[in-house]
């Protein structure tokens, strides 16, 4: 490896640390924000953007950018493990999650990790300067950040959370959840806001992928695969709950996921529609 090499990668790794830390240190005071949810999301959403803004006056900033959410999305996965060791350490090490790294936690982290996405994407489009070429690292390294983060949170929110056994009845009654939401909301606004967030919001990632990677497919293979795919996946996904008793299986649920992925179908379309609009055809995909 040549020497030109070596310190081409060293200032990349250099200027990562630094945006990793910026955007870290962004994330600090919104999870003081508990019981909160707007807010968080809007300083995480755009305090990440600023970050980007000012890190893209640097060389490499894309490489940089991509590289410094892998390292924002270690650091905050290696702090909830730590934190959470301490809390079972104090409460005698109980067999079940204590949600030390709670959803509001997650929502800020995947906020930043939007804002910093979202800037580079729409820069790209906005750019006619700017290569696609340079758009590929960030990509590369930004797609491993939300693999590792997702992974995370469906993990937490289907395993984590969900180890203590109990009488979880078969509900199929449609809207009988959505209900019991709206008599709740002024008792425990917070818990139901995240809860509906959740259910509608959980696998809207998940759509916008399943379009994206379908994007070359017939027609007709992506609308079924796309009508069919939540469909028996979030009714598998419920009966599993009710089977393992870890969670209620209910119609709601099914409705809102399938919703939310669709959501994600629909995202996809829009924003690669309003890329080859605004670019002139000069970029045909949003993110990828």
């Amino acid at each position: 490896m040549d020497m030109k090499k070596i310190l081409s990668e060293k200032h990349i790794l250099f200027q990562s640390i630094v945006i990793a830390a910026a955007l870290i240190l962004l994330c600090v005071p919104c999870f003081q924000m508990t019981g909160k949810v707007i807010m968080p999301l809007f300083i995480a959403l755009f305090g990440s953007a600023a970050v980007c803004m000012v890190s893209s006056l640097l060389r490499d900033s894309e490489t940089s950018i991509g590289l410094s959410l892998v390292i924002l999305d270690i650091f905050w996965f290696l702090a909830a493990l730590i934190g959470e060791y301490k809390v079972q350490k104090d409460y005698g090490f109980q067999a079940y999650w204590i949600q030390y790294f709670y959803f509001d936690k997650l929502l800020v982290v995947g906020g930043v990790w939007l804002g910093s996405s979202l800037f580079v994407s729409f820069n790209r489009i906005f750019n006619k300067k700017k290569s696609l070429s340079d758009f590929n690292l960030f990509y590369k390294y930004s797609s491993y950040a939300f693999i590792g983060f997702y992974a995370f949170i469906l993990i937490y929110s289907f395993v984590l959370i969900r180890l203590n056994t109990g009488d979880y009845p078969f509900r199929f009654q449609p809207f009988v959840t959505i209900r019991e939401y709206i008599e709740k909301f002024a008792e425990i606004p917070y818990e139901i806001i995240m809860n509906v967030l959740g259910n509608l919001f959980y696998f809207t990632p998940l759509g916008y992928i399943f379009l994206m990677l379908l994007s070359d497919k017939n027609i007709k293979i992506k609308v079924a695969v796309n009508l069919l795919f939540p469909i028996l996946a979030f009714t598998l996904l419920e009966f599993s709950q009710f089977l393992f008793r870890v969670g209620y299986c209910e119609f709601d649920d099914m409705m809102m996921n399938s919703i939310g992925f669709w959501f994600g179908n629909i995202l996809c379309f829009a924003c690669n529609a309003f890329s080859v609009k605004i670019s002139n055809g000069r970029v045909n995909r949003f993110w990828n």
